[in-house]
């Protein structure tokens, strides 16, 4: 019985080492095309403007997201928080939005954020809380294409990422979270992982993703984080 339990400890700890070792390699493989991804960026802006230029951005873009998610999936398989990483949900939700103002603006949308008087500290990963709040904007933007994208940060560690589309299809919430699932009426080019490497980011770190129906209309996404010690 010994000999069997050390022979299936060997292969557990092999199949561990090698599952690191994949995820690893897509983190660094991923992390590599990033720098010929921007400069096939800067050269499609030296092309003469028109709809095939565009169409080459827009593919362009969703290769883009797509390695960001294989980043964000390998962020979130290593990360570990201790009470000792404490992110300002305010500034970090600020900073976001302003980053992503201008891709809104491409679709015809708008970000606002309604941030408290004061700042808001969770116990939680920056990075992490950064890259979630940008997948829920980016999503509501690429998705519903119109109207106003609402981020409210509230002094109990949650925040809020509303839009005003037609809200949730029928049996979204039972599956929106799992990889690669994809809505019918999702647009073309999604990978289908934005909100479940969010959820793994929110597991991650000890917090939470709930998604509703917004009062009156749209969608709303709540990340929870812990509070500091």
């Amino acid at each position: 019985v010994m000999d069997l339990i050390n022979a299936s400890q060997r292969s557990l700890e092999r199949l561990n080492m090698a599952l690191a070792l994949e995820k690893r390699q897509a983190a660094e493989v991923a992390h590599a095309l990033r720098t010929p991804l921007a400069v096939l960026v800067a050269r499609l802006d030296a092309l003469p403007p028109g709809e095939q230029r565009e169409q080459l951005r827009a593919d362009v873009a969703a290769l883009s997201r797509t390695v960001n998610q294989v980043l964000g999936a390998a962020r979130a398989d290593a990360l570990e928080v201790t009470d000792q990483d404490i992110s300002n949900l305010t500034d970090i939700s600020r900073s976001v939005v302003a980053a992503l103002s201008p891709l809104a603006h491409r679709y015809g949308m708008t970000l606002s954020l309604n941030p408290p008087s004061l700042p808001v500290l969770a116990m939680a990963d920056p990075d992490a809380v950064e890259l979630a709040v940008s997948n829920l904007i980016e999503n509501a933007i690429m998705h519903v294409q119109q109207g106003l994208v609402e981020v409210t940060v509230l002094e109990n560690q949650q925040i809020l990422v509303r839009d005003h589309g037609p809200g949730l299809p029928p049996g979204a919430h039972k599956h929106m979270f799992e990889p690669f699932w994809r809505g019918q009426d999702a647009i073309e080019g999604g990978s289908g992982l934005g909100l479940a490497i969010v959820h793994r980011l929110q597991l991650a770190q000890n917090g939470d993703i709930e998604a509703r129906q917004a009062q009156g209309q749209g969608t709303e996404f709540i990340l929870t984080y812990q509070p500091t010690a």
